[in-house]
């Protein structure tokens, strides 16, 4: 695992990783880590996330996306997220999106 150097905001934009493998399954995204071998099961709301990530979107759009899907308190979701995304991209899940 990597950790970035700079923490995550609500105007920092993310996408997926391209070099990542994953399938969707009964609602839930699998994927595995393609240089770590490492495998992942996504729950329903991470794997909306992910889902979301398949286009560049800053962290706001993407709890905007949330809160509008779930039913979710926005300070809960916004710190979820946050949490969330930092590991994903800590793990090299996910990118900053540089477009």
């Amino acid at each position: 695992m990597t950790k970035t150097a700079e923490p995550l905001d609500l105007t920092t934009r993310l996408r997926q990783h391209p070099d990542q493998v994953s399938a969707e399954a009964d609602g839930e995204v699998l994927m595995m880590h393609i240089d770590s071998g490492n495998y992942y099961g996504l729950n329903e709301v991470a794997s909306f996330l992910w889902n979301q990530l398949d286009t560049a979107k800053s962290v706001r759009e993407l709890c905007e996306a949330v809160l509008a899907e779930f039913d979710v308190d926005e300070a809960a979701c916004v710190a979820d997220a946050l949490s969330f995304l930092q590991g994903m991209l800590d793990d090299g899940l996910i990118e900053r999106a540089t477009d």
